[in-house]
Formats: structure tokens, C-alpha cells, sequence
């Protein structure tokens, strides 16, 4: 029996990283049962998304777990997650099984299973861990908060009058218990605040990694370039450190867009304030043909105002299938992370492109340089905001040249997809959740 859990993540989170570990897992063990704790809301999501490929786990039992992630830096965040980790402890030792893969992990989650391990019930059990972007904290030597984007009109903030408030509150008699509640509890919001900032800056990465490490844990990493950075801020092989190239079944092969003007996509998590400033510094381009920048994510901040622009999600939550479909005719991917992001993770959005078998335009980062190989590229790396502008006008008043060139990147794509497929690295998986006892 093979006990995975995502203690993290719900609806379509890391769905494709997820699932494609399950179907790795059940084609390593096809004759284990599988039990995946997870969020209903998650689990039926991969469901969805491995039906759409075709893809069926015959041996998996999902268990429903609930959680609040984002109240994870607080104390009744870790007293939550006590609870759930140790329900989680007891069903692995009733299957007779002492081996858990966690799909995601934090520091809180690292702290709270290291303080239950000490516990004599649960001293044997075994865990690997999934490494996401929580593992860029350990270059973070003096604490600073974890880059959020922010916009240039973010701090154009109206400030009411009392007569204002009033005059709302007549016309929303309704919402007058909700505007109470928030006035009464306003001071403890802040109070929590407070103690969350406290918990991020001491309880953190690379510390809950070392604390009492032994050879009980274990954890992957998702790029080779990730595990080699690594290595300058941890004794990687001390803490049993495997390599996992993102593990995602990709999607099946479709015939590429023949669209009359070309049509970019920034797909999933993108960047609202790098998208801003590459649409103001666009806007002021004299452009004669015709584009579309497809916007197929829920966060759209940073596009209004801007003309060629077609928001997808317009500020709901998309489904897989609506981001699928919206990609079909897309010609490019657009990824504006710059050199600071990815050193210590690997983007989804990479292989998100080798799925869907699109070119990128990206900046010059350490996750797509070193997946966009210049012998063998994916797409096209730009340093600067302003060379990537320049590009995209090329790209804009060239369609017919460049569509000649992405058809020798999609050429490129499919060996990329074959080298990377998740059979590739069985082997690996199975290495990363066994332990000699």
C-alpha cells in the first residue's frame, strides 16, 4: 500500500505536478493500492484532468482531508495541522504501512511531523517530500517577506468620509452585521498578523530541514538545476536529496494553430506588475497588424485599460477544461519571471508549454534557461522587459516567418516531451519513497 498526501492544495493547485505522481506511482506499483489524502475539492479536480488524457488509477482510494493553509503561520494553524498530520500518522499505521509521500510541504507542516515523530508510536515512519517554491527561503539568509506583485495604482487607495460610510451603510442595511464584524474583529485580524509574520521569519525552510534530520526523510526535488543550486546552502546529500523532473502527463498531440494574426497566451500564474509594465511599455509601440495576449488565469490585475486583450477568466476560477480549450489557438507562451525567480524552483509553466506544444517568450531565469536549451530550444529568451517588447513586435508584424520557426521549436517540443515523459522516472520515484528499515 503507497500512502500519498497533498496537506496544501486545493482545486486545480498543482493539479498536473499531482497527478502526474499518482499515475507515476501507479505505474511503479501496479499492484499496491494507492490511498491519496487529499481536499475533495483537489481530488476530484485530478480526476478530471486524468480522465481528459485518458488516464485511469484503477487501485486509488482517496481519504478527504480539510485544512486552511493559508492560516498555516499562526497557532491555530499548527494546532490544525497537528491534529491532521497525527490523523494521517494513524492511518498509515492501521494499513500496516510506515511510508507517506507528501506532495507539497512547509515549514510549519516540517515542524509540526518532527514534534509528532518524537512521539514512540510514530518514530518509524518515513517521509519524502515534494519541493516547491518553499525551498527558495534558503538563499533567504536575512529574512525579507517572499516577493508578492504589486501594481503602480495599488497605493491609489479612497479614503471615505464618515458621511460616506454612513450613506453606504443605509443603502446596504443588509451588510451592517458584516460591517460590525469586521470593525470588532479588525484588532485580533492584526494581532494574528502579527504572529504570522513572527512564525515566518523563525520557523523557516532550511532550519525545519535540518532539525533533527535523520534517514527517515527524504525530498525531491523537481529540475536538476534545482538540486545543483541547492547545493550552495545545503548538504543535499546529507538530506537525501532525489531528482524528479516535474512528473506530468502531458497533454495528447493536436495540430497546430492556423490562426490569421498571431495570439499569445500568459497561461496559469503569471506576474500583475511585470504585465503592466510590458503593456504600458507595448502601448507605446506603433504596431500595424493585428494581436491578441490571451489572459487564461484568474488574476487579470495589471491588463485593464490595455487594448488586444482578452481575459479568459474574467476574475473567476477557471476550470482545467476551460484553460484547455482557451489555449488551443494560442501561438505562444508568454513567462515574465526575471532572473530572480526559480534559482531554487522549477516552473510549472514550462511544462505546461512542452504539454501544450507551444513556444515560449521568456525571460532570461534560471528554470526556463535551463530547459530552453540553445542547441535544442523551446522558444525564445530576452533579458530585459524592453527586448521582450521588441520581440513581441517582431513577432507581431512577422507572423508568417516565425510560423515557420515554431514549427521546428514543436519538433524540439516532442523529443523534450519524450525525454521528460513521467515513465522516464520510475525509477527514481521508487527510490525517493523507499527506505531500508
Amino acid at each position: 500500500m503507497i500512502i500519498v498526501c497533498e496537506p496544501q492544495c486545493k482545486g486545480i493547485s498543482h493539479v498536473e505536478v499531482n497527478s502526474g505522481f499518482l499515475y507515476g506511482l501507479s505505474l511503479a506499483f501496479p499492484g499496491d493500492t494507492i490511498v491519496f489524502f487529499a481536499h475533495l475539492s483537489h481530488y476530484r479536480d485530478i480526476s478530471q484532468s486524468l480522465k481528459d488524457k485518458d488516464v485511469t488509477l484503477k487501485n486509488l482510494r482517496h481519504i478527504p482531508i480539510n485544512f486552511n493553509a493559508d492560516n498555516m503561520f499562526s497557532i491555530y494553524g499548527i494546532i490544525s495541522y497537528c491534529f491532521l498530520i497525527q490523523r494521517i500518522f494513524d492511518k498509515t499505521l492501521s494499513s500496516e504501512s510506515n511510508t507517506i509521500l507528501f506532495l507539497s510541504t512547509s515549514p510549519i507542516i516540517l515542524y509540526v511531523l518532527k514534534q509528532l515523530k518524537r512521539i514512540k508510536k510514530y518514530s518509524n515512519i518515513c517521509c519524502t517530500f515534494v519541493l516547491h517554491g518553499e525551498l527558495e527561503d534558503i538563499a533567504n539568509i536575512t529574512y525579507q517577506s517572499p516577493y508578492i506583485p504589486t501594481l503602480s495604482s495599488a497605493n491609489n487607495q479612497i479614503t471615505l468620509s464618515i458621511e460616506d460610510i454612513i450613506s453606504k451603510l443605509i443603502r446596504h442595511l443588509d451588510k451592517i452585521p458584516l460591517f460590525l464584524y469586521e470593525r470588532i474583529s479588525k484588532p485580533f485580524k492584526l494581532l494574528n498578523v502579527r504572529y504570522s509574520l513572527l512564525f515566518r521569519r523563525y520557523i523557516r525552510t532550511k532550519n525545519m530541514m535540518m532539525w533533527r534530520h535523520s534517514d527517515q526523510y527524504k525530498y525531491i526535488s523537481l529540475s536538476p538545476h534545482v538540486t545543483a543550486n541547492a547545493k550552495k546552502y545545503l548538504d543535499t546529500a546529507y538530506l537525501n536529496f532525489c531528482t524528479i523532473t516535474m512528473p506530468i502527463v502531458f497533454n495528447k498531440l493536436k495540430t497546430p494553430p492556423t490562426n490569421k494574426y498571431i495570439k499569445f497566451a500568459v497561461f496559469g500564474y503569471g506576474d500583475s506588475s511585470q504585465m503592466q509594465k510590458l503593456l504600458t511599455l507595448l502601448s507605446n509601440k506603433k504596431i500595424t497588424k493585428p494581436y491578441v495576449i490571451k489572459i487564461i488565469s484568474m488574476d487579470s490585475r495589471g491588463t485593464e485599460g490595455f487594448p488586444n486583450i482578452q481575459i479568459v477568466g474574467k476574475g473567476k476560477v477557471l476550470t482545467r477544461v476551460q484553460m484547455e480549450t482557451a489555449a488551443e489557438d494560442v501561438d505562444v507562451f508568454l513567462n515574465l519571471y526575471d532572473d530572480t525567480r526559480h534559482n531554487l524552483g522549477c516552473s510549472l509553466s514550462i511544462f505546461e508549454a512542452l504539454s501544450h506544444v507551444k513556444p515560449v517568450l521568456h525571460l532570461s531565469n534560471p528554470g526556463y534557461n535551463y530547459f530552453n536549451k540553445p542547441s535544442k530550444p523551446i522558444g525564445y529568451k530576452v533579458k530585459t522587459l524592453s527586448e521582450f517588447v521588441d520581440k513581441l513586435c517582431d513577432m507581431i508584424e512577422n507572423y508568417a516567418k516565425y510560423r515557420m520557426h515554431f514549427n521546428k521549436i514543436r519538433k524540439n517540443i516532442i523529443l523534450y516531451r519524450n525525454q521528460y515523459n513521467v515513465q522516464t522516472h520510475l525509477s527514481q520515484l521508487i527510490n525517493s519513497i523507499t527506505y531500508i528499515n
